[in-house]
């Protein structure tokens, strides 16, 4: 028992030694995580659900920030959600409140950047029961855009800011 819990010991040393110091360093500080802006207009039920979920999973995430303004640096998830079947002609007034048609755009924001820069979107079907499931599939994509891009925020982060632009004076 003493040579597993030993062996185990070296083994967690080894990863933490493998990790880069300022990972270590971080911990789960507010810092260490990207921040993610979920801006929601979904005025539907079901929508209004799914946006909720997808926000619940942001906030309860390692590796994200859930805030709610774009701040310095991070990914915008923008959702617009109208139930399926509402004003349809010839659709059972029933299915009304059970779907929402969901469109979401990812982008990438800094204060550096003159403005948010589209990354991705698509276009689905949310039912009332798939809420928890749709958001958790938004969370995983973001985690690709977030993989995909890890570069891009490095850059971003390690670029010093642009200091105020001196005034010319003309010598005459």
């Amino acid at each position: 028992m003493k040579a597993n819990l030993a062996s185990s010991i070296g083994i967690l040393a080894l990863l933490l030694l493998g990790l880069p110091a300022h990972a270590r360093a971080a911990g789960n500080e507010a810092d260490a995580k990207l921040s993610v802006f979920v801006d929601c207009h979904c005025s539907d039920p079901v929508g209004g659900d799914f946006c909720s979920a997808l926000k619940d999973k942001v906030g309860d995430s390692a590796a994200y920030r859930l805030v709610d303004h774009t701040d310095a640096l991070g990914i915008g998830v923008h959702l617009w959600c109208v139930d399926l079947f509402t004003g349809l002609p010839g659709i059972n007034k029933s299915l009304t409140g059970t779907m929402s048609a969901v469109s979401v755009t990812f982008t990438i924001y800094a204060d550096r950047l003159p403005g948010e820069v589209y990354e991705d979107s698509s276009v689905f079907r949310v039912g009332k029961t798939a809420t928890d499931e749709m958001s958790q599939r938004i969370l995983t994509a973001l985690g690709q855009l977030a993989t995909a891009n890890k570069a891009v925020f490095e850059h971003i982060r390690e670029t010093p800011k642009a200091g105020p632009t001196p005034t010319q004076q003309i010598i005459q």
